[in-house]
C-alpha cells in the first residue's frame, strides 16, 4: 500500500513559519523573548510538530536562536558595527557582481530585476507586518537576480548566507519609511546595466548600499555600542 505525502503537515509548517516571521518582524515577539512550543502550540490551535519546525527554519536564517537548555529565542538584532561591515561586504561584492552583468547583459536577470521593481510598486508598504515581509521579498529577489547572473556562485552564496534583507526588514519595521527612494536607486541600477555602463553600475549599487544604511542609521544611533 502507497504512503501518502504529508502534505498537509508541510503546508502547515510553511504558514506558521509565515506567521512567526511576520510577529518578530513587526516585534510582537522582542529580540531575545524566549519562544515557548508548548505556549506557541496552544496559541496557534496547532500541534508541536509545525512550530518545531517553524523555528528550526527561523533560526536558519537568523531571525531565531537555538540552544540546547534554553530552546529557541528571538535572536538579538546585530549590533550597528556588523551592519557596517554588512553593508561594506554587500558593496564590495554586489558592486563586482552589477559590472558583470553589465558586461554581459544577460536578458533574463535584467527581466526578474525589472519584475522586482513592478512587485514594490504595485504593492507599496501599508506598514503591516506582511508588508515588510514582501517589500523584503522583492527586495531580495532584485540583489539575487544580479547576483546570480554574476556567474559566481561562491560569491551569491556568501552574500545570501547573511540573510541582509531579512535583518534589513526588522529595521524597517521597528521605523518604517517610503520605499520611493529604494525604487529609484534600484532603477538607476538597473538602467546602468541595461545601457552596459559597468561603472555607473558599479556606482548605482554602492550607492544604494550606502544611502539605504543612512535610512535606518537614525535608529541605530541611540543604541549602544556592543562589544
Amino acid at each position: 500500500m502507497k504512503r501518502q505525502p504529508a502534505l498537509t503537515r508541510v503546508a502547515l509548517a510553511d504558514q506558521v513559519t509565515a506567521l512567526l516571521m511576520e510577529r518578530v518582524l513587526d516585534r510582537v515577539y522582542a529580540p531575545g523573548q524566549k519562544l515557548n512550543i508548548d505556549a506557541l502550540s496552544r496559541e496557534f490551535e496547532v500541534s508541536s510538530s509545525p512550530i518545531r519546525e517553524a523555528l528550526s527554519r527561523l533560526a536558519a536564517v537568523g531571525l531565531v536562536t537555538s540552544t540546547t537548555f534554553s530552546g529557541f529565542a528571538v535572536a538579538p538584532e546585530p549590533s550597528r558595527e556588523w551592519f557596517e561591515q554588512l553593508r561594506d561586504f554587500r558593496i564590495l561584492n554586489e558592486g563586482w557582481a552589477a559590472r558583470r552583468l553589465a558586461r554581459s547583459r544577460a536578458a533574463q536577470a535584467i527581466a526578474r530585476m525589472r519584475e522586482s521593481i513592478r512587485s514594490m510598486e504595485a504593492d507599496a508598504p501599508r506598514r503591516k507586518p506582511r508588508d515588510y515581509v514582501a517589500v523584503s521579498r522583492a527586495d531580495e529577489a532584485f540583489h539575487e537576480a544580479m547576483l546570480e547572473a554574476s556567474g559566481n556562485e561562491i560569491l551569491a552564496q556568501a552574500v545570501r548566507s547573511l540573510h541582509p534583507h531579512l535583518h534589513h526588514a526588522r529595521l524597517f519595521s521597528r521605523t518604517p519609511h517610503d520605499i520611493a527612494p529604494m525604487l529609484d536607486e534600484h532603477r538607476a541600477i538597473l538602467d546602468a546595466i541595461e545601457r552596459g555602463d559597468e561603472d555607473a553600475a558599479q556606482a548605482a549599487v554602492e550607492a544604494h548600499l550606502q544611502t539605504s544604511w543612512r535610512r535606518y542609521n537614525s535608529w541605530h544611533a541611540d543604541q549602544p555600542e556592543k562589544h
